[in-house]
């Protein structure tokens, strides 16, 4: 209830399903394998019993989970289904237009003329459902390749997947918010004076308001952050205390100082 997906976001599922495309069986089946079950322990079994939940093999894995579509996506936004869970399940999933490269044309000689007279003559009548219909019917001549047993993954296997996607997400992310910080440092310093006479200004001409001190505050947080990043916290602390002694008598701006431990 609390989603902002309605209805009209999923009801291409069903056309979808009934068309032969299984992805949002196996999506569900990760959600009910990730929510009544835990593949790492599980009080119903004892210590030196296996956990028959974790060692439960994937259903065959449809075409087309690396890139889902947008009914799909609300799917797994709204029932929290892990998406690096669905990453590690899609790296078995063949593309979705390389399964749907059929010759229609060849598999509708296969047959018989009385069964395609009957298609056409649903078609001119305007039977909605003909066409999936027909493409049901043309299945039976599609071979279905079934994976090996030793093939099919477990839930525990694409959950140790799952995290190790995530950890890479996690560094990746890390890295970046690094180089980024790296940046802004490097464009913070071209321009340190000019910031700490900034400070200056904004203290000694400002209204003696709160929101004054909150902006000058938050330049001197960025100048601390220059500092930490120069290893000169020694200047930073200097010019900070020579800042604390000129605006003494303002109580309010000298407690948010404080507050931060630079005086």
């Amino acid at each position: 209830m609390e989603a902002e997906a309605g209805l009209s976001h999923f009801i291409r599922l069903r056309a979808d399903l009934l068309e032969g495309d299984y992805r949002l069986l196996y999506l569900a089946w990760l959600k009910v394998m990730t929510t009544y079950s835990d593949p790492y322990a599980n009080e119903e079994y004892e210590d030196d019993e296996p956990n028959i939940a974790a060692y439960d093999r994937e259903p065959p894995v449809p075409p087309g989970l690396k890139k889902l579509s947008p009914s799909l996506q609300n799917f797994v936004q709204v029932f929290e289904i892990d998406p690096f869970l669905v990453q590690a399940a899609a790296e078995a999933s063949p593309d979705l237009k390389k399964a749907l490269a059929l010759d229609y044309r060849e598999l509708i000689g296969r047959l018989p003329r009385a069964e395609c007279d009957d298609f056409l003559a649903r078609l001119a009548e305007g039977d909605p459902g003909v066409g999936l219909a027909l493409r049901k019917r043309l299945s039976a001549y599609i071979p279905q390749e079934r994976p090996q047993p030793d093939e099919r993954r477990t839930i525990q296997g694409l959950l140790q997947r799952a995290e190790e996607f995530e950890n890479a997400e996690k560094k990746r992310r890390a890295e970046a918010a690094r180089q980024k910080h790296i940046a802004e440092m490097k464009a913070l310093a071209a321009r340190e004076a000019q910031v700490w006479q900034q400070v200056d200004t904004l203290l000694d001409t400002g209204r003696k308001i709160a929101s004054v001190y909150d902006e000058a505050t938050a330049l001197l947080e960025k100048l601390k952050q220059l500092a930490d990043f120069q290893d000169t916290r020694d200047v930073f602390q200097a010019r900070l205390h020579r800042l604390a002694q000129k605006y003494a008598s303002r109580p309010s701006l000298i407690a948010r100082w404080e507050s931060r431990g630079w005086v």
